[in-house]
């Protein structure tokens, strides 16, 4: 039992790194491509008791496909600042 345990904890682990943080969703409408940035976000809800992740869309599409790569590098650069600041250190002065 413990070793189908131990087995099952390394294939999540596994299938986890794998799978993509950010994309990109295309569509043409009109003969114009739009191109809408996702990532892939923790979603808490009351009637399943385990957080799953889920992709979330920005707020609007753009037109050129590097303003949406520009806006996945923000989000990128904002997730390592905030890991950053949880690994800075604090002094307390007497």
């Amino acid at each position: 039992m413990k070793r189908l345990i131990i087995v099952v904890m390394l294939l999540g682990a596994m299938t986890s790194e794998g799978k993509p943080k950010y994309r990109i969703q295309t569509w043409t409408y009109e003969g114009t491509t739009f191109y809408l940035p996702q990532q892939r976000v923790w979603l808490n809800t009351n009637y399943f008791p385990l957080p799953f992740k889920v992709w979330e869309s920005g707020s609007y599409p753009f037109q050129s496909k590097d303003q949406a790569e520009s806006i996945i590098q923000n989000w990128k650069d904002s997730y390592q600042k905030k890991r950053e600041y949880k690994r800075s250190k604090y002094y307390t002065v007497e």
